[in-house]
């Protein structure tokens, strides 16, 4: 199975492609994609186009996404909100299964740890530094697609 995570920031979105035919899962792709410069109505159109040719070269299965709560910039809503909801909507067209995740599920209980680990040092233990933009915005994508594989 493949699954594709989304973490969207300030200015850029990461994402996560991994399949579990190893154990940890393999990295298949990782990257990310640095915001340009448009008016909102063409960076919306600018997330469609890349969102879906990332998805259709991953090809998942099922895809998720970090939900950005503590928002309170207009501009930070328009590039973390909205691109989370294109997001939704060529998952439905593509007839892929779609999951959400907050800032508070991404933690290390989903591993079989205790609540006070750092999942972010965790994970790394486990899969090693995968440079670049190896950071905790990365690694939220890395987690909320590796959740879909510990169903």
């Amino acid at each position: 199975m493949k699954t594709l995570g989304f973490n969207f920031t300030k200015n850029d979105f990461r994402y996560c492609g991994l399949s579990d035919e190893s154990e940890p899962p393999l990295i298949l792709e990782k990257g990310k994609i640095i915001l340009p410069d448009y008016s909102i109505s063409d960076l919306m159109e600018w997330f469609e186009s890349e969102l879906a040719l990332i998805i259709d070269r991953v090809q998942p299965n099922i895809i998720s996404h970090k939900i950005s709560i503590h928002l309170s910039t207009i501009s930070q809503i328009q590039q973390s909100c909205y691109p989370q909801a294109i997001l939704n909507l060529i998952a439905k067209k593509k007839g892929i299964e779609i999951n959400s995740f907050s800032s508070q599920a991404i933690n290390a209980t989903r591993f079989g740890q205790p609540r006070k680990t750092d999942v972010y040092k965790y994970i790394d233990s486990i899969i090693g530094v995968q440079k670049p933009y190896w950071d905790n915005a990365t690694k939220d994508a890395v987690l909320v697609a590796w959740f879909n594989l510990l169903k």
